[in-house]
Parts: structure tokens; sequence; C-alpha cells
């Protein structure tokens, strides 16, 4: 490069020749073919800046629009938008090349402003736009999903005629995508004479990106029936689609189909193929696919991470997140959400202050969405008041709407339900409007501590505020008003519901039918989850249940013979509890934990001293048709239980022990704990798979309603 610098230097031509004869002569032309060359070969700033320089001190740079073009591209390529418009000032003119060539670079170089701007001059000079402008600018619309901008210029195309130009019209398709103006670009696709495959892959990618992934898939088909195959880019939202509908046997085509194709070396379709098969609940496949990427990046990383842990794999999560703390690539921000929300699945405090610790220690930026998550998690882990001191800790201008929903949800899930009522208040007054998310909130902590008026005010003030009550939203009230017995009322809710009830709305009915033993409500939510989700084992589960405690053993015999018919298994209780640095989990009647002997022991003392203090065992607890004496001896090896008095064995008494637990906490464990927690003067803390239960002097914080 220096010694074409150099031979610049030597060539008399600018100086020797004045520019009417240079124009016509073959020193022009070759003059202009080296300075091409060179910049071509140019690969920094301060080479160009010397070409350039070279180019203005001659003049000649004046006389070639293709070179000024060339630099101007340059510019903006190596980040220096500056000189590419100062140098473009100097050179424009009435033809549209310069302005064109400015726009592709303001577009290319992620100058969305800057590229209108331009284009409302070049309108303002007269300037006509052609072909080679609208694409560039459309660019700019979609980046920033600038629609009115976007429409704008959709007129001015058909205005100029070039609406109808193809590479105009695929990125109109494009820009509507991209501004969630789906319809809009759909009808610009069918006006199509032709369409080529960045077409389809744009309106493909459109229905993906606008969550309708059926529409996606159904326009893919058509695709490939006119003849085009798809690339790594189509691919790429296919699987994505793929992901959203969550169809396993269409997960293994697109990934068959990426294989064939040898798309898999293209980090970008490893990393959706990653996704589509976590969707799936895959995750077998996902990690397979992600062992054998030879190129990873942080979002294969991430991929995999986000898939186990939505998956109820968290301890996988941790595991691989070691792994890649020792690889080439290291956690991002998103990373780090991605494990605090782990150790919330997890319920793990020592896990979580551990990732905390590790945020902080590697500088991960941490801002206003992590600071919620990390209060997400430790409320999640037991420490609400941690979770509390961080909210009080943000500036108020500083929180934004999540930070309240967070605050919302975790007094609801400790049921310190008017405390949660209080917050939602606070939160009107400073002006933060409670969004959709903020009455799921406020409504699931009105049923946890039954407050039932409070919560039927806060439905009525959905419309009020804006928020259109959705399907979640009546699942709440299903499960507040079900729990509190209303159960009829509730079904007469159900019966007015806008759009078809969902499973959750369903099985917050069933729920309440197991709650109160009502066989005849309990029979229509089950036929109706039964049809919806067919293969979700803890529906028939819960209506064994409530044939259990109403002995219908036939019943229950059914339901079992059914289950087992459809290959389903009722999921194992697993309780889980720390020790120091130490996670110990207990199966119901566990044999293999290392210290099963000595709290089988520890568990049958309890049962003597609980005996001893007024405990009576809730017989009905036990879904089996068996002796009374057997049925005593099934609760006390519940897994919770056994998990518990390791607690009270290891734990300092002056901690409290805390429990996780994947089921629900049964009535007799419930009770079990009060009594435990008066005897040994013991704070036993219960997270089970709806909320957590404070046990302390023989009280529970749910005041006995859960």
């Amino acid at each position: 490069m220096n010694l074409l610098l150099k031979e610049t230097k030597r060539m008399p031509l600018s100086s020797a020749l004045p520019f009417s004869s240079l124009q016509s002569s073959k020193a022009f032309l070759d003059s202009e073919s080296f300075y091409d060359t060179l910049l071509r070969c140019c690969n920094a700033l301060t080479t160009l800046k010397q070409i350039h320089s070279s180019l203005a001190t001659s003049g000649f740079i004046v006389q070639s629009p293709h070179l000024g073009a060339q630099i101007i591209i340059k510019y903006s390529k190596y980040g220096d938008p500056i000189s590419a418009k100062s140098l473009f000032l100097d050179l424009r003119g009435p033809n549209s090349f310069l302005w064109n060539t400015m726009i592709r670079a303001y577009a290319n170089g992620g100058h969305p402003f800057e590229t209108l701007e331009l284009y409302l001059l070049m309108r303002r000079t007269g300037i006509a736009p052609n072909n080679y402008t609208f694409p560039f600018v459309l660019k700019a619309c979609a980046s920033k999903s600038l629609t009115l901008f976007g429409k704008l210029v959709h007129g001015d195309a058909i205005r100029t005629g070039f609406d109808s130009d193809i590479f105009v019209e695929a990125a109109l398709v494009d820009m509507y995508a991209k501004c969630g103006q789906t319809e809009d670009g759909r009808r610009v696709f069918d006006r199509m004479p032709r369409r080529d495959l960045v077409c389809w892959t744009a309106m493909i990618t459109a229905y993906e990106q606008a969550e309708r992934p059926q529409q996606s898939l159904i326009l893919f088909h058509q695709m490939q029936q006119q003849g085009l195959s798809a690339d790594s880019v189509t691919v790429v939202s296919v699987a994505s689609a793929v992901g959203q509908l969550g169809d396993a046997k269409r997960a293994q085509s697109v990934h068959a189909y990426a294989v064939r194709n040898a798309f898999l070396e293209d980090v970008c379709v490893g990393n959706s193929i990653i996704a589509m098969y976590a969707k799936c609940g895959n995750v077998e496949n996902a990690r397979l696919v992600f062992d054998r990427m030879k190129e990873r990046d942080g979002i294969s990383w991430n991929s995999i991470l986000s898939g186990y842990t939505q998956n109820g794999e968290a301890s996988e999560a941790l595991l691989l997140f070691d792994h890649m703390q020792v690889s080439e690539c290291k956690p991002n921000p998103v990373t780090a959400l991605i494990m605090v929300s782990a150790c919330a699945y997890l319920g793990s405090q020592h896990l979580g202050r551990k990732i905390h610790k590790f945020i902080i220690d590697s500088k991960t930026g941490i801002d206003i969405t992590l600071w919620n998550t990390l209060m997400d998690m430790y409320a999640k882990c037991g420490n609400l008041d941690t979770a509390i001191e961080m909210f009080n800790d943000r500036h108020p201008s500083e929180r934004n709407v999540s930070s309240w929903n967070v605050l919302i949800s975790g007094y609801g899930m400790h049921g310190h339900g008017k405390e949660a009522l209080k917050i939602f208040s606070q939160m009107q007054e400073e002006g933060v409007e409670p969004n959709h998310i903020t009455f799921t909130s406020i409504l699931s902590a009105c049923s946890h501590a039954g407050l039932i008026d409070e919560g039927r005010k806060c439905f009525a003030d959905m419309k009020k505020l804006s928020v259109t009550p959705e399907v979640k939203h009546y699942a709440c009230m299903v499960d507040m008003l079900g729990r509190a017995g209303l159960l009829y009322e509730a079904f007469d809710l159900i019966k007015e519901m806008p759009s078809p009830p969902n499973d959750g709305v369903w099985g917050a009915l069933l729920l309440a039918c197991r709650i109160h033993g009502n066989t005849e409500l309990g029979k229509i939510a089950a036929n109706n989850l039964f049809q919806l989700e067919p293969e979700h084992t803890g529906y028939y589960v819960l209506m064994s249940n409530i044939y259990a405690a109403s002995s219908k053993w036939h019943e229950v015999g059914k339901l079992r013979e059914d289950m087992k018919s459809r290959g389903l298994r009722k999921p194992a209780a697993f309780s889980v509890i720390e020790f120091g640095k130490e996670v110990h989990g207990f199966h119901t009647a566990d044999q293999l934990n290392p210290y099963s002997r000595e709290v089988y022991r520890k568990v049958e003392g309890l049962a003597v001293e609980m005996k001893m203090a007024g405990y009576v065992p809730d017989l009905s607890c036990v879904l089996h048709d068996v002796e009374e004496e057997d049925k005593q001896q099934i609760l006390n090896y519940h897994s919770e239980k056994l998990a518990v008095a390791f607690g009270i064995m290891k734990i300092d008494p002056e901690m409290a022990i805390q429990v996780t637990k994947n089921l629900r906490v049964c009535n007799d464990c419930h009770s079990a704990f009060k009594f435990i927690s008066y005897i040994y003067r013991r704070k036993i803390i219960v997270r089970d798979a709806n909320r957590f239960h404070h046990f302390e002097g023989g009280t529970c914080s749910c005041k006995d309603y859960w």
C-alpha cells in the first residue's frame, strides 16, 4: 500500500494536463483505474485519508464521481460518517449517483435518522429517487420500526413508478415486516409478479416475528411448491416458527434439512436449531446439536442454557455455566439473566448469591432488567427482605413497571396479600401504569391471601385502566374464587369468558375441587382438561386424588389404568434442602440418600414427639387403599418431612430450615411442620409448586389457606 502511495507522488498527470484534455485522454482512465485499485486495497482509515488527500490536492476527485463514491463508502465502513458527509457536500450535484451512495453509506453504517434526513434533503433539492434509493431508505425505516415514514416512502415509490421494481418490493415487504405491519407487507407480497427467495424469506420471517407460526409455515410450504429451496436465512425463521408451535416432529424435519444442506456450519442456523428443540421440550437433542457445533458464539451458549432452565433442568444449566466460564466465550449480561432465573427456579439462596457475586466481580453491567431479575430471584429463594431492600435502594426514577410487578408478586407468593395491595396502590400514586403482568400478580396475591372482595375490585378495575382481561387473569379469578370455596361462582365466570378457557382455567377449577372435595365439578373440569392436554399427568393425578378422598377406589383404578395405557407416570415428589454449600435432595421413602438411615430415625422420633403435642395424622392424604397403620407409615416418609428432619439434624438452630418441593405440600405435612416449628422453636420455610409457607411458633404464614 505504501509503494502504491509513493507511486502517486511520481505521477505528473494531474499537474501536467488541464482537466478538459485530461478527461478526453487515455491518461484519465488509467489514473481512475489506478486509484480504484488503490481504494480496493485500502484497509485502514489512515490510508484512506492519505488517498483522499492526494485526490483532493490534485483536484482529480471532482472529475470522478465513481472515486468520490468509493471514498464515501469506505469512510462509512471505517466508522467515520462525518468525513463521508463532508466529502459528499463538496461533491454533490444534480446527479442522483452520489446522493444514493451517501444514503447507502448511512443506511449500511447504522445511521437510520441521518439516512432519512438526507432522503428528505434529496427530495427538497429536486433530485429524483430511483430503484437504488428506495431499498436503503426503507432499510433505515425498518431498523427503527418507523412505520409512518415507511408509508410515506412507499407513496413516493408509487408516484415515481418504482414500486414494481423487484428490489423495492422486497425492501417494502421487509420494512413492513420489521415494523410489525404484517398485513401491509403481505399485500405488497401478493401483488408481486415475481418473487425471489429474499421476498419469500422476508414474508416468512414477518409471520414468525409476529408470533403467527402457522402462517409462517404455510407460506414456507407454498414457497417450496414454487420450486424454491430454503437457504440458511430461511431455515432460521422456519426453526423459530416450529419452536413457537412446540412441534417436535417438525423440529426433526427442519434439523434433517439443515444437515442435508450443510447449513449447520452456519452458527446462526445451529443456534436456531438449539432454540427450536429447547422450545419443543427436547433439550437432549438441543444439547446434541450444541456439542457438535464446530464454532459457538455467546448466543449458542445462551440458547442451550436457556433451554435447560425453561425445561426444568436448572441444575444442568448451572453445570454447563461452569464450562462456559473456562471456554473462549465469556458470559454476557444475557447469560447472567438466564443463570439468575435458573437459581430462582431452584430456590437456592446459596447459588443465587454466588451468581450475584459473579455478576459484580465480572463487572457485568446491571441494567434495570437484570436488577429486576435479581429481585425476583431473591423473592423466589425465600429471601423477600433482600428483594424489598433492592427495590427501596433503587431511585424511584430508575424503577419501571417490572420492578413494581416483581415486588407485588414477591409479596403475593409469600402470602402477604395486604402488603401487595399497598404496593399496588403506591405504584399508581407514583404515576406508574399497571400492565397485564401487574394484574396477574395482584390477582394471584389476593388469591393466596383469601382477599376475595379486593380481588374482585382489582379485576373490575382492569378495564378502567385500559387493560383488557386475558385468559390468565380469568385463571387467577377462578383460582381465587375456587380456593375460597365459591366453586359455582368460579364455574359461572368460566362460562362467561369471552374466549375459550384454556388448561390454566380448568386446572384452577380442578385444584379447587380437590381442596373442597367437589367430585361433580371436578369431573367437568377434568374432562375438559383431558381433551385440552391429554398427555398432562398432573390433571389425571388431581382427579385421582378427588376420587381417593371420597374413597372411590374403583374410579381411582380406572384413571390409573388410563394413565398406564397412555404411558403417563405420576411425577415423583422431590424435596431439596441446602446445607452449607451442598444441596441435598430427598424422594418420598428415599433409601438412596447417604443420610437416609439417620433421617428415618429422626422422622420416627418426630412423629412420636408431635403426637405427644397433639398432632393427629391426616390419613386422607394417603391416596392408596391400605390399612390405617400403613397409611401412617407412608405419611412419615414424605419427601418434605425427610428434608425437614435432615435440617433439624444438620442446620444451626439459629438458622431457618428452608425446603423446596416440586409438588404441592400435602395437608398432613403442613400440619406436621406447624407442630415441629413449635416443638423445636425453629423457623421452617417450605416453597412448594404454588407458594411459600413460613412456619414459626406453631403457625403458618398462609393462615391455613392455600
